[in-house]
């Protein structure tokens, strides 16, 4: 197993309003947050694959964004923040 398993929008695993779902299977932008910009999460991301993308870490990442309870499941489509120079 893949060490971020990537969860199916129509499952009930996370808190749906944590990861700003809205009805239809869309997700809403997080709220504005000074220093930071958002991102969607793609189909095959981890965090890993994120946390290198943008030259930062796994903890950081988490930290950044407590919507995200489980670094191991994540979902595409849904918005996270990412910390901007």
């Amino acid at each position: 197993m893949s060490e971020i398993e990537i969860l199916n929008k129509d499952t009930n695993e996370l808190n749906l309003d944590q990861m700003n779902e809205v009805s239809g299977g869309a997700y809403k932008p997080l709220p504005y947050k000074p220093g930071f910009a958002q991102y969607i999460i793609q189909p095959g991301d981890t965090l890993i694959k994120i946390a290198k993308m943008f030259n930062t870490t796994v903890n950081a990442l988490m930290s950044y964004n407590p919507q995200i309870k489980n670094k191991n499941l994540i979902r595409a489509g849904a918005y996270m923040y990412i910390k901007v120079a």
